[in-house]
C-alpha cells in the first residue's frame, strides 16, 4: 500500500513536468556512455557499418514524423472537444495548462527526434563513426521511448475523459420511462495530476 502512494506521487510529478523526459534520456545514454567507455562493449549503434547506420537514423526521423503527425490530429480532436469533464479538463488552472505542457512537449520532441536523427546522418560520415554521431540517434531514441510512454498516458486520458462526456450525452433507451434530462450526470473528480 505504502508503495502505492509512493509510485502514485512520483507518476503525479513526472506527469506535470515534462521537461523531466529529458533529463531520464540524457541520464540513461550517459550511464550506457560511460559504461561503453569503461568496458568498451555495449555500443549497439557502433557495430554495424555506415550504411546501416544511415539506415536506422533515417527510419527513427521518419518514424518519429509519423507519430508527430498523428499527435497533431491527437491534439485538433483534444481541442475540438466540447464535453463538460473536458472542458472542465482545459480550463482547470492546473491541470489545463499541465495538459498544454505535455502535449506540446510530446509534439517539440518528434521534431527534435527526426532533427538529432538527421544531423547524425549528416555527422556520420566514416565506416567506424569516430566522431560518435551515433549517440545524437541514441538520445532521439531514448528521447522517442520516453515521450512515447507520455504519449500513452495522454491519449489514455483525453480517451476516459471523452468517453465518460459521451456516456453523459446518450439517448435513453426506448421504453425506459426515465427522460435523458431526468438522468443524474455521471461525476468523476479528475485526481491530482490526471
Amino acid at each position: 500500500m505504502r508503495g502505492d502512494s509512493w509510485l502514485m506521487r512520483l507518476s503525479s510529478r513526472w506527469v506535470g513536468r515534462p521537461r523531466a523526459d529529458w533529463i531520464i534520456a540524457l541520464v540513461v545514454v550517459g550511464l550506457h556512455a560511460i559504461t561503453f567507455a569503461v568496458t568498451g562493449s555495449g555500443d549497439v549503434l557502433g557495430w554495424p557499418g555506415r550504411e546501416q547506420r544511415i539506415t536506422i537514423y533515417t527510419t527513427t526521423a521518419t518514424v518519429a514524423a509519423l507519430v508527430g503527425s498523428f499527435v497533431t490530429a491527437a491534439i485538433a480532436q483534444y481541442a475540438a472537444s466540447t464535453g463538460r469533464r473536458m472542458h472542465e479538463l482545459r480550463t482547470n488552472r492546473r491541470l489545463g495548462p499541465q495538459f498544454r505542457r505535455n502535449w506540446v512537449s510530446v509534439l517539440s520532441a518528434t521534431l527534435t527526434i527526426s532533427g538529432l536523427c538527421l544531423l547524425a546522418t549528416v555527422l556520420d560520415t566514416t565506416e567506424r563513426d569516430p566522431g560518435g554521431a551515433h549517440w545524437l540517434a541514441e538520445t532521439a531514441v531514448m528521447i522517442g521511448a520516453v515521450r512515447s510512454t507520455r504519449l500513452v498516458w495522454l491519449f489514455n486520458k483525453v480517451i476516459e475523459v471523452g468517453d465518460e462526456d459521451l456516456a453523459d450525452n446518450r439517448p435513453a433507451a426506448p421504453g425506459a420511462g426515465t427522460p435523458l434530462s431526468a438522468t443524474p450526470p455521471r461525476t468523476r473528480t479528475l485526481p491530482p495530476g490526471a
